[in-house]
């Protein structure tokens, strides 16, 4: 499962970069680093590049950046981990291995608050429904929470090693999962805590807030989903583990999503296992695709051979396009893009891509994106499975991106120590 060291990629699967792929802060060295930069492109004037081919951009990568602006605020030699954007897209907030956070102007770069007092990375930023605060959390167990309009930290908590935390996404409500299996929910600024699923000694791995916002789904590193009604605090279905995978996962879960009508839900496991099932009784309705070309065979250390990661997982947001997306990271670290009909049951696209697939999101249409390990945004679409476009910057894996509500921009960050700004807005 993932080494939360390391967030958010599987251990097994994150590549490493060296500290000279990564761009100084230094004023000097920005100024070299951009005088060379033109230098590069100028000289590959001359080389045919096809844009709609992602591979063969690969060699072009380094050389190009595509993004409308670059956040450099933190350390040069610390992976930045998360980030967010408010829902009037004006402010981001990305947080980093060197145990802080930054909010700052996503058009102008400038710095408006300095998030300290963690103990540990930081590994969750998030804006609430309203943009009124913004929540910070590190994977030692601290939450803190900024209110925006002064720029105070008007509530915190300590609790034990953090594994993911999600906003409600109409409430000032924190839902927090912990590495000892308990639930949290906080009211905030108010700091009321109701406490779910304690006593299961599992580790959640992921959860995700259902759309009525009156239910979550977790997974847990056995393999079990629950379903929680957050009001009642009571266990609403289970999909419980399965040794021999006949009847559900066997191993952690990496990823979670519900599709809009509340119901449906897409997980997948470590050893590359989809399910659909349904959260009202833990039914399972199908099994996608078990990705393990190999699966009984296992290496003298136990581990199977060519396992394959899923680490997301998401349904698209057109109700008139019924298909599910995971993204792989492939044992040699390149990635499959999967698009899957789940009123058919069939695999419609399967897409190659040279970067394996750390996060992918959807537009409110059939278009989505995937960030790659090998540092580039790729834009597909879906109903054709085809890259649209890939966009060039990152000098390293890009760990965590998200899309602006008015689906003009997107944010990402990476293990360069950078944040980058790129323009969607001719695609969408």
């Amino acid at each position: 499962m993932m080494d939360k060291h390391t967030p958010p990629l599987s251990s097994e699967m994150k590549n490493s970069f060296s500290d000279e792929d990564m761009i100084s802060e230094e004023e000097i060295d920005e100024i070299i680093d951009e005088l060379q930069e033109r230098y590069d492109y100028d000289s590959a004037d001359s080389m045919s590049v096809n844009e709609n081919d992602s591979d063969n951009q690969m060699d072009d990568s380094s050389q190009k950046d595509d993004a409308v602006y670059v956040f450099r605020g933190h350390s040069s030699t610390h992976s930045v981990f998360c980030c967010s954007l408010s829902k009037n897209s004006e402010l981001a907030a990305t947080g980093s291995e060197e145990d802080k956070a930054y909010l700052w102007n996503a058009i102008t770069g400038e710095i408006i608050l300095e998030c300290t007092g963690h103990k540990d990375s930081v590994i969750f930023t998030g804006f609430n429904y309203n943009d009124m605060y913004l929540a910070i959390g590190d994977m030692s167990g601290i939450i803190k929470l900024w209110q925006i309009s002064d720029k105070a930290c008007v509530w915190e908590t300590a609790l034990d090693d953090i594994t993911w935390i999600k906003w409600h996404n109409s409430a000032n409500v924190l839902l927090v999962g912990l590495e000892t299996g308990g639930i949290h929910m906080f009211k905030v600024p108010e700091g009321t805590c109701k406490v779910f699923a304690q006593g299961y000694g599992d580790r959640v791995e992921t959860g995700v807030i259902l759309p009525d916002g009156k239910h979550a789904a977790v997974g847990y590193n056995s393999g079990t989903i629950r379903v929680i009604d957050l009001k009642t605090n009571t266990i609403l279905s289970t999909l419980s583990c399965h040794p021999t995978e006949l009847h559900g996962h066997s191993s952690a879960i990496t990823a979670l999503d519900c599709h809009m009508n509340n119901n449906l839900l897409i997980s997948a496991s470590l050893n590359g296992k989809t399910i659909l099932s349904t959260a009202h009784n833990g039914k399972i309705t199908c099994v996608p695709q078990d990705l393990r070309p190999f699966k009984d065979i296992e290496t003298s250390e136990g581990d199977n051979v060519n396992n394959v990661s899923i680490e997301s997982v998401a349904f698209c947001k057109d109700p008139m396009f019924p298909v599910v997306a995971y993204g792989t990271i492939e044992q040699n670290s390149s990635g499959k893009l999967y698009i899957y009909d789940h009123s058919k049951q069939i695999v419609r696209h399967v897409v190659t891509q040279e970067g394996g697939i750390t996060k992918l999101v959807w537009t409110s249409t059939s278009i989505l994106f995937t960030a790659g390990l090998d540092g580039i945004l790729r834009c597909f679409d879906a109903r054709a499975g085809r890259c649209l476009k890939t966009f060039s910057g990152h000098k390293a894996t890009i760990l965590d991106f998200c899309i602006s509500d008015d689906e003009k921009k997107i944010l990402t960050v990476s293990d360069d120590s950078t944040g980058r700004i790129f323009d969607i807005s001719s695609i969408i």
